[in-house]
């Protein structure tokens, strides 16, 4: 068996069964058996080409573990830190996957709290071995909406304790996929203030260097992010439904105007 990764609750291995190889995640101590029993009814409800298939629930000795689909073999953050930012075509692709999948799970009610590069798989999937993302580690899924702490900054939304009262919502899900297509896009993470302090203490919005996105997107983007990292919740978008509308609109446009320059170079020759 290859170990692939330890989180705070679990230890994954790559193992083979019945000649195929799957993931086997396992609970570090019985004290996080209930959580990975909470994580597998959760997958329980969920059919999606981006959400990590759960193929089954195990028990070995005293600690409880769940048996997944092989998703891929790297993560999105390996990616980003190997190659840097996505290519145009590749960050609409994974942008409106990772869009599609948060709205699919707002449509389904069921939240994952721990939106961000390190628990998105990239694999190939059909013919053309075509890129796509997979969704997986829903170990927070369960967390009450109280602890507000829960997660990992900086893709946990700062601004949740200026919530009346302070509870996590939708909204903190979709910064965190904010936060994850900034960092598709440009390869870094975006900054309030001078980027060390906590934003939730500062007073300013988000800072965005717009030199560092793809020149034929960089205004939309701008606009887009601005909205989706905005200090005031209620400010952003509402649901990811309408995130993604934004988001596809911008290649659109994008491409409309590639056409128009590349007719109007016709029409000069």
């Amino acid at each position: 068996d290859q170990r692939l990764g330890r989180g705070s609750t679990a230890v994954a291995f790559l193992v083979e069964r019945e000649g195929a190889e799957q993931v086997l995640k396992l609970a570090l101590d019985p004290r996080q058996n209930d959580r990975l029993r909470d994580e597998a009814e959760v997958l329980a409800k969920l059919r999606d080409r981006h959400v990590v298939e759960l193929l089954g629930s195990v028990e070995i000795g005293d600690r409880q573990g769940l048996l997944m689909a092989r998703a891929g073999d790297s993560t999105l953050a390996q990616r980003i830190r190997k190659e840097g930012r996505l290519e145009l075509e590749l960050l609409e692709r994974f942008g409106e996957q990772l869009l599609q999948t948060v709205d699919f799970l707002e449509q389904k009610g069921i939240i994952h709290r721990d939106i961000k590069p390190e628990n998105i798989v990239v694999r190939q999937s059909g013919r053309g071995s075509r890129l796509e993302l997979v969704l997986f580690d829903f170990s927070l899924s369960r967390t009450p909406v109280e602890e507000i702490r829960a997660g990992t900054p900086p893709y946990l939304d700062p601004f949740l304790g200026e919530r009346k009262p302070a509870r996590w919502d939708g909204y903190a899900e979709r910064f965190a996929a904010a936060m994850t297509l900034h960092e598709m896009a440009t390869g870094t993470l975006p900054i309030w203030g001078d980027g060390r302090s906590n934003p939730a203490v500062l007073e300013c919005e988000v800072t965005l260097d717009a030199e560092l996105f793809d020149a034929s997107v960089r205004e939309p983007l701008v606009l887009f992010f601005e909205k989706a990292l905005r200090r005031k919740h209620t400010e952003r978008y509402d649901n990811a439904e309408e995130m993604l509308h934004a988001w596809r609109a911008i290649f659109s446009a994008a491409e409309k105007a590639d056409e128009g320059r590349r007719t109007k170079a016709l029409e000069t020759e």
